[in-house]
């Protein structure tokens, strides 16, 4: 066992010694650095690896991938944060592209900092540009409050006609147990188990690889068993519901419900469920175990304290108040 960690170490060094000889250019390197952070069972466009390269896509665009490693320093990064700023999407089944969002910014500029990082800890980048970055071009986080349906939205989704086969049923799961999109559209029989006359979905997320059992509320179940009884004999529940342009016919649909005030993504469906399962009161540690999230800290930016929450807490506190002056 010693022998082959010596030896693992020596090729490691090997490799590192021939990235310097050879000049390695930064797309080379982040390209590298991404499959090294693929997990097995995951496509290479899922998980920490996509992430990676779905940066890498704007780094080749922008122009910068070609950039010897050793020589990417500030005034690169500078270049590619202006590029970021004024970027679009750069999805293809998207009709009209939007400019990237403030948070995309922010996790693409936070993952070529990663990727910098690693550089100098193998010692093929002397030091991190980003540590030289002028105060005016670090990216912080913006958390927009997240969009989320309510009750009677739910009702009318699931009072509204939908053209796309199984897109409604798709994303009312989505609202009533959490999962995301990958997870909901993978979803099979398999899936699905009864312990003491309660049915749960016991499924390895696509995402973070990690395992979930979740008990199914009875209007999920009620909406799996329908889907099972129409689809014959495949095993998966939305065999017809195609991942592409999914956003496009939710949008269609959504113009249908009249919700042109809101923007609604599949994604809001988990979103929902965080944000319903607050204001009913549960409490944030059991709404991180529904979710599958590994810390706290990511349950209190989904599980949001809502406008709802805080108007009748204040109307609470006034009428307390009113209480003790009276006394």
């Amino acid at each position: 066992m010693m022998k082959i960690a010596i030896f693992s170490r020596i090729k490691k060094f090997a490799e590192n010694a021939r990235k310097k000889s050879k000049g390695i250019t930064l797309g080379e390197f982040t390209r590298s650095y991404a499959d090294e952070r693929r997990k097995e069972g995951e496509k290479i466009y899922e998980g920490r690896c996509g992430s990676v390269l779905g940066m890498l896509k704007h780094l080749e665009t922008f122009g910068g991938s070609d950039i010897p490693l050793k020589k990417v320093d500030v005034e690169a990064v500078k270049q590619f944060i202006d590029y970021l700023r004024s970027a679009h999407d750069l999805h293809k089944n998207m009709k009209t592209p939007r400019k990237l969002s403030d948070s995309t910014i922010h996790l693409k500029v936070n993952i070529l900092k990663s990727v910098l990082r690693e550089a100098v800890r193998q010692g093929l980048l002397e030091e991190n540009p980003f540590d030289l970055l002028p105060s005016s071009y670090r990216i912080h986080p913006h958390y927009k409050e997240k969009e989320t349906l309510t009750l009677e939205d739910l009702i009318t989704l699931k009072q509204t006609p939908c053209k796309t086969p199984q897109l409604k049923e798709a994303v009312l799961l989505s609202s009533l147990t959490g999962l995301r999109k990958s997870d909901i559209l993978s979803l099979s029989i398999n899936d699905i188990e009864k312990r003491d006359d309660t049915y749960y979905i016991y499924k390895k997320m696509k995402k973070t690889q990690r395992w979930l059992r979740l008990p199914l509320p009875e209007e999920a179940h009620h909406i799996l068993s329908k889907l099972h009884a129409k689809n014959g004999n495949t095993p998966y529940f939305f065999a017809h519901l195609s991942p592409h342009h999914l956003g496009e016919h939710l949008e269609v649909w959504l113009e249908d419900c009249h919700f042109s005030d809101k923007h609604i993504t599949f994604h809001s469906g988990r979103h929902t469920c965080a944000t319903l399962l607050l204001t009913q009161g549960t409490d944030l540690y059991t709404i991180m175990r529904y979710l599958g999230h590994q810390n706290i800290n990511t349950t209190q930016r989904y599980a949001h304290i809502t406008n709802q929450m805080l108007s009748s807490a204040t109307h609470l506190l006034n009428y307390q108040l009113k209480g003790l002056a009276a006394c």
